[in-house]
């Protein structure tokens, strides 16, 4: 079984997707030409990038493959765990925003924020 299908199935285990949206992603893997959700050769490699430091000495590296990534914010409950940890740093994230640059083709960083406790979040598209 190659990589990408393991992450879609590791994706539904933790419920970061609904099995729907991993059956939708399993068929674009094996069929890309026939489904909405296909993957751009261009984007194929492209991660989606998220790195956390709290003031406290928390860190939280993501890092997934942007396609994957669509999905997640496209099912409204952003990155599991992620939102929450946002809430306790006292930092708000417009994930809908986010996913409107990522369908425009934004590359780089996409949020670069450091609040006055020292806590900072980024967000790549590489």
């Amino acid at each position: 079984m190659n990589q990408e299908k393991i992450k879609i199935l590791e994706m539904i285990q933790s419920q970061t997707i609904t099995p729907q949206e991993g059956a939708e992603l399993l068929k674009a893997l094996e069929d890309p030409k026939g489904n909405d959700l296909k993957i751009k050769k261009k984007e194929a490699f492209k991660m989606f990038k998220i790195r956390i430091k709290s003031s406290d000495g928390d860190k939280v590296n993501v890092q997934i493959p942007l396609e994957f990534a669509k999905v997640a914010l496209r099912s409204q409950k952003g990155i599991p765990n992620l939102s929450k940890k946002m809430e306790n740093m006292d930092v708000d994230i417009d994930f809908e925003q986010i996913l409107d640059l990522i369908e425009q083709g934004t590359d780089g960083k996409i949020v670069d924020i450091e609040s006055g406790d020292g806590d900072t979040v980024q967000i790549y598209i590489e």
